[in-house]
């Protein structure tokens, strides 16, 4: 069975406290909304880190190709510090990586960062690279299930997935409630994870995971390339919409294991934003201590997309609270709209 034997984060050295970020950079872009400092003061985030310098990256509106250099250069920095602590946590050689994943939808090149981390990190020639690209929020889950699908096929093989994204290259210099909202909430981080078909040592087991899209919303979540970046389309509406599905997808992955809400320990949910968590609790009926974990990485590091939800899992097993035995529920919302689960068990 496909076990999780390590699990690692890494965020840029710049960490910025919201409304001092807001205030000293964000104000002359944002400010001509007069709810702009309200929404800043009610994301329920204190802090994000970020690969830009605010004093400068603001001064002018970059082209796509300018933001997408800086992509390249720092998410090679980024990925290669998350890939060796997950490697240095597992006491794994990079040479005994069979399967390398990378997922990311804000940048592009090619080569890719699945060749260019194989060279920096010391991958071997032979290694089965994959990338998914342009998935947004829940992306780590098709990440997982692809490591999943090949260390079930093959039981002695490692498998390390990598998720990162660069938000904060694509600020954009709009004021309207949307554009805010999205500039209040992201922010840039990178999480690895290594699963293996065989673990003799404590493990998280992926028991089984699930995904349900809704193709008559695909205009509510979106992240459109322009002149000036990547553009965030992000419905206010989104909070309700995945609160009227979620009870039902949840209760499916877990009716199927033979399980029910009341079996689960820990909720891994990705923090898109204080609205859905806040609309999730209620729809599954959570309490607050079953949230704390999602709130913590929110209000630690915001919305970082893809690799968030990791940051989540990670969270979770460095409070050393799991014992032998408890289950988790790891859920990533995004375009779609999506929503992906994945049920997990301590071992």
């Amino acid at each position: 069975m496909p076990h999780i034997t390590a699990i690692s984060t890494a965020v840029p050295p710049h960490r910025y406290e919201q409304m001092t970020a807001y205030h000293e950079h964000l104000a002359p872009f944002l400010g001509a909304n007069p709810r702009a400092e309200r929404i800043f003061a009610g994301s329920a985030i204190a802090y994000r880190h970020a690969v830009i310098d605010p004093k400068t990256f603001f001064e002018r509106r970059l082209s796509t190709r300018e933001r997408n250099d800086l992509y390249v250069q720092h998410a090679n920095r980024l990925g290669e510090e998350a890939i060796r602590r997950c490697l240095d946590a597992s006491g794994t050689r990079p040479e005994a990586i069979d399967y390398l994943l990378v997922i990311s939808c804000t940048g592009y090149e090619i080569p890719g960062l699945d060749l260019t981390l194989a060279k920096r990190v010391g991958f071997r020639p032979d290694i089965r690279r994959t990338c998914i690209l342009g998935m947004g929020c829940y992306a780590a889950f098709p990440g997982l299930n692809r490591a999943r699908e090949a260390v079930l096929a093959f039981p002695d093989a490692k498998a390390l997935v990598l998720a990162i994204e660069l938000c904060s290259l694509h600020f954009q210099h709009d004021a309207t409630d949307e554009m805010v909202v999205s500039n209040a909430l992201f922010a840039d981080g990178a999480a690895a994870i290594l699963l293996e078909g065989r673990s003799a040592r404590p493990s998280i087991r992926i028991v089984d995971t699930m995904t349900l899209t809704n193709y008559d919303t695909l205009e509510h979540m979106a992240f459109h390339v322009t002149d000036h970046g990547f553009r965030m389309v992000l419905s206010s509406y989104v909070p309700q919409l995945l609160g009227l599905a979620v009870e039902k997808f949840a209760d499916q992955l877990l009716e199927r294991n033979s399980l029910t809400r009341k079996d689960v320990a820990f909720w891994a949910i990705h923090p898109g934003g204080k609205k859905i968590l806040d609309h999730l609790q209620e729809r599954l009926g959570l309490d607050d201590t079953a949230m704390r974990f999602s709130r913590g990485v929110m209000r630690d590091y915001g919305n970082m997309s893809s690799p968030t939800v990791l940051f989540v899992l990670d969270a979770i097993q460095r409070s050393g609270e799991p014992e032998a035995g408890d289950y988790g529920v790891m859920m990533a919302f995004g375009p779609g709209l999506t929503m992906e689960a994945c049920l997990v068990r301590w071992e």
